[in-house]
């Protein structure tokens, strides 16, 4: 038992590496809750729209790709997860003290360019995978791609621009 807590005392004094545990842990916790409204989304809400073409500029969800049904599911599964993601790692990964507008801001900016990366993404690999696998195997792949790619881009910006901690200044 000493060995196992001396272990997390020398993870929680790397501070970027306890940081990265958590951030995962979170992520995970993210996860559950994204891939738990994509469900509902889109196998309960939206399943009436699935026949519904959806094209957009580069966003191209045809009746094979899950219609208007796929583009609401992971557009609005994505959205969600990402609010709650914010506060959580904000809070208790990042403990950041910067300005909350600012990383709020920042971090819109940040989600948005994933987001539409995220939502052009499916179009061109889920009919593939659907074929392959069929529909079910194929939305929930493509639902994991999505959230890795996200993964690894989200942990070095949070980290490094969007949610730092930010000395007061003192006065001299």
């Amino acid at each position: 038992m000493e060995k196992a807590a001396g272990l997390v005392n020398r993870i929680k004094s790397k501070k970027t590496l306890w940081q990265f545990i958590k951030f995962t842990v979170f992520s995970s916790v993210t996860t559950v809750v994204d891939l738990g409204s994509f469900v509902v989304l889109n196998y309960l809400v939206f399943t009436s729209l699935a026949n519904t073409e959806f094209k957009f500029w580069l966003l191209d969800y045809s009746i094979d790709s899950g219609g208007l049904c796929a583009f609401l599911s992971f557009a609005l599964s994505f959205i969600i997860s990402q609010i709650f993601n914010f506060f959580i790692q904000r809070k208790a990964t990042f403990e950041a003290t910067n300005n909350v507008l600012y990383s709020g801001i920042m971090y819109a900016v940040m989600i948005i360019i994933v987001f539409i990366f995220q939502l052009w993404m499916p179009t061109i690999v889920r009919e593939p995978l659907s074929i392959l696998l069929g529909d079910t195997w194929g939305d929930l792949i493509t639902k994991n791609i999505n959230m890795t790619i996200s993964f690894a881009i989200q942990f070095p910006m949070n980290k490094w621009v969007i949610m730092r901690n930010v000395k007061p200044k003192s006065l001299e």
